[in-house]
């Protein structure tokens, strides 16, 4: 559906200040089956439907009513209407265990993004939200305050009168409502009748949602008809027996009683002891980093860009009582460092920074500055690029720098930076590193041995965020300004060198205290040989992999491009003829339209804006055999490659070295596993045809050439070990195909006897135990029912009991422990096998299944990365490595030193770890 127009807003009364009131549990119960038949959900199995519909229902609120009061009214316990008739709302529907389990998750969830938003939730005990809200907005009206309700329910158009209006929100789904507005002027065109008629209304038809019985016989028509002719239920009771028209006279006669109690019943009580206390309904601003923690984990990420708009809100509200927002938010964290503009000071920094146990070093972006610190309080600024600003007055005296690097003078800050007695940290040091080893002055890194970044993703992979300024928030309850912050629009290298000594000193400063704060966690949890041995020594390999970078051909790319574009045309006229015409391929509302509506195809999931054409619904529509989607996913895989790969990559060539320098990052998958960025050389297809010719494009320089080297089926063998089911090992203990030898055991045939069909169902099976998918995944994988993948699942666990027993086990023990392991003790927390929704309990179980072989192949290539790098530098070689991709390293190497370096790097990859049937591959 396409987003909603916004409305026009109402003005507020004459003088009126509004206070929204929430009809809350009501608005949640909506949005939570609007999109019942299709409900959104994470790829965890969340539902998010209902916290879906209120958030964004909230951020149109803000956005389109500014409002300065808001109250969010839930009910609480058995109300009076319970009492009195038992039967009301008992035709209610009960949920389904675990749509029960889906409905309270969102309910939780709404309640953590109204906290977030700062929102209350009113709850009276006894008493139902309808009747909170109708007092509230009763008080509010009677103060010269304009109360805004905010429902669907039509009960509540019996409050309507100067003051009090009411805001329905709408609905989405198939039967989508827009938002309506409700006041005194168009109150009666709604339901037929003025607002003080409401009661006597609703006594007549009664409510089928709430079970309230009205008169049987009378509808809205009807109803209408007799209080404009009789004026109210009193007076259409009394003349009952002289109403024309036999059956709404004959129901009126039988059914009196029924009508008053219908009418006590939707009377909306406005006596309710609660009071209207406006210092708790003031509307404050969001915590903004809650909200966009939420939206990540909820995977609402186009709503935070949205987050910006809500920056001012509740700056109007703000009163002498009521601190502003900028009052509100803790003062940033400062250094106040020793500032360095003379060389000759330099050296009396060194002697201080030598006694120190950990010197904290960072630098800024286009090595405008370098901080250094010691201890918290205790740190140096070293300005060596400042400018400027562009637009300064004329005669503005210039921001004093230190020498350039390369002046006589600054050595001892080279001879310094790279002393390795000198233990240094860092947060993301790496990149420090880096911008050191590229800035031209001979700069570089030694003695490298903390990073607070990789330590945050050390104890906790799965957190959403390990940047600096949040961990300082969420560890030490400190504001910290981010060098971004300070430079604006600008760059840094054009703020105030006072400004950008007391943001940058913090930094440096905050990587000790983090440092403090982490160590006994990192010691209790058994993480230091990980973070020690693995993740801290990766780092000097990875900057020289960035800094070295690997040639690319761009004639050659262009000559791919040329191919590939062909391929695009062609498929494009393939999927117009089998489409019946021309449409916008990359349109996703007009792929929806061909595909479901023309060609009607089955909707097979929804997204937040209509059914979901993404590659799984593609491929689950192939299945059935229909020939666009099937064209559908080799144009966007091709489309795909071409753009990310094929045209991107030539504007990454670096003008100075002729080579493409991509950035590794540690912290980048909660496996553990490495990724790379500008350009994301992880995802190029290994084993396809159109990879294959990407991979062509990157090459070595005359004299040389590239070698490869991977752990053949390293998660096959890690899962044998693990394991350590007979059969699995013995499979691998035999070598040849592995696929092939799992298959002669699952069909119980000589190897000779296995089909191509067989080893490929061997094959997707045995990535599918890897990856934890369930027999639904593995039928459509195969193109066979669900019942069959289902036997071909259970014979093959029959057939490996050992892997079936090793994957219950380790479930079982990540739900006692909260965890699992790698075999170098990198821990991934699973607090999802703990939920109450089902479907996110599955995908728990298929972490906690997965993460020990994944995790374990990437601890296993970062120590061969380490040991390579180290053998190489000690035999003096000429070889480097210069790209880690999925399991394989690449590695640049002279001519004259194949048959060296090749050994050399067989031997380190076979002495990382003793697996049951671990053999390399080269």
């Amino acid at each position: 559906m396409p987003p909603r127009p916004a409305p026009p807003v109402p003005p507020t009364s004459a003088g009126r200040t509004r206070v929204f009131l929430v009809d809350g549990y009501a608005l949640i119960y909506r949005a939570f089956f609007a999109m019942i038949a299709r409900p959104l959900t994470t790829a965890r199995g969340e539902n998010t439907s209902a916290v879906w519909g209120i958030t964004n229902f909230l951020l149109r609120l803000y956005e389109n009513y500014h409002p300065e009061y808001i109250g969010w009214v839930h009910d609480r316990g058995v109300s009076f209407r319970q009492a009195q008739y038992p039967e009301y709302k008992a035709t209610r529907e009960k949920l389904g265990e675990e749509l029960q389990q889906d409905f309270d998750r969102s309910l939780e969830r709404v309640c953590q993004i109204l906290d977030a938003f700062r929102i209350p939730v009113l709850a009276i005990d006894g008493y139902e939200a309808d009747d909170v809200v109708a007092t509230l907005a009763e008080r509010a009206a009677n103060t010269g305050m304009q109360a805004v309700i905010v429902s669907g329910d039509k009960d509540f158009y019996q409050l309507i009168r100067p003051g009090v209006a009411l805001l329905n929100p709408g609905r989405g789904g198939q039967a989508a409502v827009e938002e309506q507005w409700v006041d005194q002027a168009n109150a009666s065109e709604r339901l037929g009748v003025p607002p003080e008629r409401v009661v006597d209304y609703l006594a007549l038809v009664g409510d089928s949602s709430d079970n309230i019985p009205g008169v049987k016989g009378i509808g809205d028509k009807t109803a209408i008809q007799l209080l404009e002719a009789y004026g109210d239920l009193d007076a259409i009771l009394t003349r009952a027996a002289d109403i024309p028209g036999k059956r709404p006279r004959e129901a009126l006669l039988s059914q009196a009683d029924n009508a008053r109690l219908s009418r006590q019943l939707v009377t909306l009580q406005r006596d309710v002891p609660v009071e209207l206390d406006l210092e708790q309904l003031r509307v404050r601003p969001p915590d903004a980093a809650r909200l966009t923690s939420l939206f990540n984990e909820l995977e609402f990420r186009t709503l935070i860009p949205k987050l910006a708009d809500l920056e001012t809100v509740g700056a109007v509200a703000a009163t002498d009582s009521a601190p502003s927002p900028a009052a509100a938010v803790r003062p940033p964290e400062l250094a106040d460092p020793h500032v360095v503009v003379d060389a000759a000071e330099l050296p009396a920094m060194f002697a201080e920074l030598r006694r120190a146990r950990l010197v904290s070093i960072r630098a800024e972006p286009g090595l405008a500055g370098i901080s250094l610190a010691s201890a918290p309080g205790q740190s140096w600024y070293l300005p060596l690029g400042h400018r400027a600003r562009a637009g300064d007055f004329d005669g503005a005296s210039p921001p004093v720098n230190l020498p350039a690097r390369t002046d006589p003078k600054m050595t001892g800050l080279r001879e310094f930076l790279a002393d390795p007695a000198i233990h240094k940290a860092g947060h993301d040091v790496k990149a420090t590193w880096v911008a050191l080893a590229r800035s031209g002055g001979g700069l570089t890194l030694g003695g490298v041995t903390y990073d607070s970044m990789i330590a945050s993703f050390v104890l906790d992979p799965g957190n959403r965020s390990h940047a600096l300024v949040d961990l300082a928030r969420e560890r030490l309850a400190l504001n910290l300004m981010a060098s971004q912050q300070v430079a604006g629009k600008g760059t840094f290298a054009e703020v105030s060198v006072a400004e950008a000594a007391r943001v940058s000193a913090a930094q440096a400063e905050m990587v000790l205290r983090l440092e403090e704060t982490f160590r006994p966690d990192i010691e209790a949890h058994h993480l230091v040989r990980l973070l020690e041995e693995i993740e801290i020594p990766l780092i000097p390999v990875l900057v020289d992999m960035e800094v070295t970078g690997v040639l690319v051909d761009r004639a050659l790319l262009g000559e791919i491009a040329r191919g590939f574009n062909k391929e695009l045309t062609s498929l494009e006229l393939d999927i117009y003829r089998a489409a019946g015409g021309e449409f916008n391929i990359n349109s996703t509302p007009q792929l929806r339209t061909i595909l479901f509506e023309k060609l009607k195809l089955p909707v097979q999931k929804r997204t937040k804006t209509g059914a979901s054409t993404d590659v799984e619904v593609l491929e689950q529509l192939a299945a059935l055999g229909h020939e666009v989607p099937r064209l559908l996913i080799e144009y966007r895989e091709l489309s795909k490659l071409t753009s990310t790969y094929v045209d991107a990559l030539p504007g990454y060539v670096s003008a100075e070295t002729g080579r493409v320098h991509t950035s590794f990052n540690q912290t980048g998958a909660a496996t553990g596993r490495l990724s790379s960025s500008d350009p994301n050389l992880q995802n190029i297809p290994v084993r396809t045809r159109r990879g294959g010719e990407i991979r062509r494009a990157f090459v070595a320089p005359p004299g040389h050439l590239l070698l490869t080297a991977d752990y053949s089926q390293v998660e096959l063998r890690l899962l044998a070990h693990f394991s350590n089911d007979p059969a699995f090992v013995a499979a691998f203990q035999r070598g040849g195909d592995i696929h092939r030898q799992t298959a002669a055991v699952i069909f119980g045939i000589p190897e000779a006897d296995v089909t191509s069909e067989m080893r490929a169902r061997a094959k997707t099976i045995n990535f599918a135990t890897i990856y934890g998918q369930g027999a639904l995944a593995l039928s459509r994988q195969l193109g066979i029912t669900l019942a069959e993948a289902k036997a071909f699942i259970q014979h093959y666990f029959e057939r490996f009991s050992g892997v079936r027993a090793w994957l219950d086990r380790t479930i079982e023990e990540a739900r006692h422990k909260g965890f699992v392991e790698t075999l170098f003790g990198r821990r991934r927390y699973i607090p999802e096998l703990r939920d109450r929704n089902f479907s996110i309990r599955a995908f728990g179980e298929r972490t906690a299944t997965n993460s020990p072989l994944q995790g374990s192949a990437a601890d296993l290539i970062k120590i061969a990365m380490i040991r390579i790098h180290a053998a190489l530098q000690q035999a003096q070689l000429g070889a480097k490595m210069v790209l880690q991709v999925h399991d394989e390293l690449v590695f640049e190497i002279p001519e004259n030193e194949r048959t060296v370096a090749g050994a050399l790097v067989k031997r380190e990859m076979e002495g990382v770890a003793i697996l049951r049937p671990f053999a390399p591959g080269g």
